[in-house]
């Protein structure tokens, strides 16, 4: 009879402890959310401030910059489609070092170049920060890249060639 008891009391001390476990488990999680909700909406305060003043204006990445460039040139050039993101996405990961920072740079350059009627706008307000951020081999490397991305294939060759000659001129590369 005491073997019962003693299995008994030790089945209910396993439950006891296992239950506790658990809930210091929820605890956890609930905290590890809360905190997570309070990272995304200082990121999202933030970027409202930043996009309030100018899409343009916010950019404080030299990779965030050249992937708006990159994209509103190749929406003035004709589509930025999958594939086109799909080449940015590959020629940037090498020179930003992290794929979340690829990610928030296409979002971001879809985003701002969507703002602007025209490459030249963004172009304007963004060279001279890329111009400034980045070395003259970092910006033939964003020539490169805008190269590579831009599909010949759609819109006019002249067209093409004028846009990368004004990242050129603008970026003095």
């Amino acid at each position: 009879m005491h073997v019962v008891i003693t299995l008994l009391g030790l089945l209910g001390a396993g439950l006891f402890w296992w239950y506790r476990l658990r809930a210091a488990g929820v605890a956890v999680r609930n905290i590890a959310d809360a905190a997570g909700r309070a990272h995304g909406a200082a990121k999202r305060r933030r970027f409202r401030n930043r996009a309030a003043e100018s899409p343009f204006a916010a950019i404080d990445d030299p990779v965030v910059g050249a992937a708006t460039v990159i994209i509103a040139m190749a929406q003035d050039q004709g589509v930025f489609d999958d594939k086109a993101e799909h080449r940015l996405r590959e020629a940037l990961l090498p020179v930003a070092g992290s794929p979340a920072l690829v990610e928030e740079a296409v979002i971001y350059g879809k985003w701002a170049a969507g703002q602007c009627a025209e490459a030249s706008t963004a172009l304007r307000h963004v060279a001279p920060y890329l111009r400034q951020t980045l070395t003259p081999a970092e910006r033939g490397q964003l020539l490169a890249i805008a190269e590579t991305v831009i599909d010949p294939a759609t819109g006019t060759s002249a067209h093409r060639e004028q846009l990368l000659r004004t990242l050129v001129a603008r970026l003095e590369v």
